[in-house]
């Protein structure tokens, strides 16, 4: 795990579909739920709440979608399940205590790039874990693999697929674990949420951007994750050679990463680029631009990025 990139959680009451979320994340695997909610299910058709409790102790199967993972809908029963059952940490809404739930959706995750793909989970990943209106949980993806051409903003992009963000995982290098990765997982205000995040913070509300709740505007999720920035002079004399700096910071406090060595993307929109792919070594890499079969006023956008997230940094450079 990098020191200089803690992993940090939230909570946020942002989500306005009618469910409570559960979110139970282990050092290699999440298992994410969607539960319906009741204050007065007859008694005689609540679960007990220990016969509960061990059918929902596995994770779900990764990338699975799964209605109904009690099975309480095939018994032939309504069956409902007591809120404690579901372990963990009740953040509770503003409805009352003594409720109990019934199943509606659940999924699950896992780091194994053999079943995500060695290109999807990867360096700068922000995972999406969706559910559609119903509550009906869908496959979590790599939101960067989906837009990676396009850079669609991330509710552009809920709206074309018709579906609300539950869950956020923030994955800064890809050879690291859960522990590395920053999660952010939403609720609905009036009915809480179950987790068992180590000491979540609390999301402030905003209002701006796409919708009622845009954090990506405000709070600057990108700041989860590594950023990259490039030095180097403002001009190149023709046919000559540049050294350009490649860094590896923090966002929040501007220092370098020292201890992580990803793998990072170069462009050039003219000249001579001899290392389209670098890693970075103690918070940086070197990288030379030449001049090559340009005339002097011409000018040269260097950009640097991830595998899926081309020009996180920028630079012109004039050909003098």
């Amino acid at each position: 795990m990098s020191a200089s990139l803690p992993r940090r959680n939230f909570l946020w009451s942002g989500l306005d579909l009618p469910f409570i979320v559960e979110a139970r994340v282990d050092d290699a695997r999440i298992t994410l739920r969607t539960w319906r909610l009741s204050a007065d299910a007859p008694l005689a058709n609540v679960m007990p709440e220990d016969e509960a409790a061990e059918k929902l102790a596995p994770h779900a199967a990764p990338f699975e979608v799964e209605p109904d993972p009690l099975g309480t809908t095939r018994s032939g029963r309504d069956l409902w399940v007591p809120l404690q059952a579901l372990g963990g940490l009740i953040r509770p809404g503003s409805r009352s205590s003594n409720l109990f739930v019934k199943p509606v959706s659940q999924t699950g995750f896992v780091i194994d790039p053999a079943i995500t793909g060695s290109g999807a989970w990867s360096d700068y990943g922000f995972w999406l874990f969706n559910a559609r209106r119903d509550g009906s949980l869908q496959v979590p993806f790599n939101r960067y693999v989906e837009t990676t051409d396009s850079k669609a903003h991330r509710q552009l992009l809920l709206t074309a697929r018709q579906e609300t963000n539950l869950m956020i995982l923030c994955v800064p290098f890809a050879g690291e674990s859960f522990e590395s990765c920053s999660i952010i997982l939403k609720y609905n205000g009036a009915l809480g949420c179950v987790h068992n995040l180590a000491s979540p913070y609390d999301m402030p509300p905003v209002s701006i951007g796409w919708g009622s709740y845009d954090m990506e505007a405000v709070f600057g999720v990108k700041a989860l994750l590594p950023s990259l920035r490039l030095l180097g002079p403002d001009t190149i004399a023709v046919g000559q050679s540049a050294a350009f700096t490649v860094e590896l910071f923090e966002r929040n406090t501007g220092a370098l990463i020292t201890d992580s060595s990803p793998r990072i993307y170069l462009e050039a929109s003219a000249g001579y680029l001899a290392q389209r792919q670098v890693y970075i070594a103690d918070g940086s890499a070197m990288v030379g631009l030449t001049a090559l079969g340009l005339e002097a006023g011409e000018t040269i956008k260097l950009k640097v990025g991830w595998r899926h997230f081309s020009g996180a940094a920028e630079k012109i450079v004039t050909v003098v």
